[in-house]
């Protein structure tokens, strides 16, 4: 079994820490951090992910940490009670990480398109099945959106020739995604 590599190639462990009822346990080691933040600056690096145990509640060490690294010059700074409060650390981590990863990437090549084509209002699908504007497009936002258009499109193709109810079968090289349309509406 050949594991994937990881999306990370550095870890920096940050002092601070709340509980789960939102008393800080142990301050902000800011000196330590700033230490720390520089030596992965130093190395090239210039796209973080910021996760703290309870950060999606008690979000002021992320704020903190998130402002030393803006002041640092990193590029990309995902901070994990933006990019998914969620109470649980793993996924949180999971999110911000693979955000932090394909944002700058997906900037690239949106800020390409747009200069492209200016003048043009810019509109990217996302994981959701929803649209948003090209300048809040995050890489987060990105991994499903081809399976969720292909929902979406099979929706509006069967509704345009007033077919209510669907079973939508998508199948590509690496996945196969299935919906459900019932009576117009999505099934989720």
């Amino acid at each position: 079994i050949v594991k994937p590599e990881l999306l990370y190639c550095d870890v920096v462990e940050v002092k601070g820490r709340f509980a789960a009822n939102g008393k800080e346990l142990e301050p902000l080691d800011l000196k330590t951090a700033e230490a720390s933040l520089q030596n992965v600056f130093d190395k090239g690096i210039r796209s973080i992910a910021i996760v703290m145990i309870h950060g999606y509640r008690f979000t002021e060490h992320e704020r903190e940490l998130a402002k030393m690294a803006k002041r640092m010059g990193f590029s990309q700074i995902s901070v994990s009670h933006e990019v998914s409060p969620l109470i649980k650390m793993v996924s949180r981590g999971d999110t911000t990480t693979v955000d932090a990863y394909l944002t700058p990437i997906l900037r690239r090549y949106v800020d390409r398109v747009v200069s492209e084509l200016k003048g043009t209002r810019v509109m990217f699908m996302q994981s959701n099945g929803g649209l948003t504007d090209s300048s809040l497009f995050q890489g987060k936002d990105s991994i499903l959106s081809g399976p969720a258009g292909g929902i979406v499109g099979a929706a509006r193709t069967c509704e345009a020739e007033g077919i209510h109810d669907l079973i939508g079968f998508d199948m590509g090289g690496t996945s196969t995604d299935v919906c459900h349309l019932s009576n117009g509406e999505f099934e989720r």
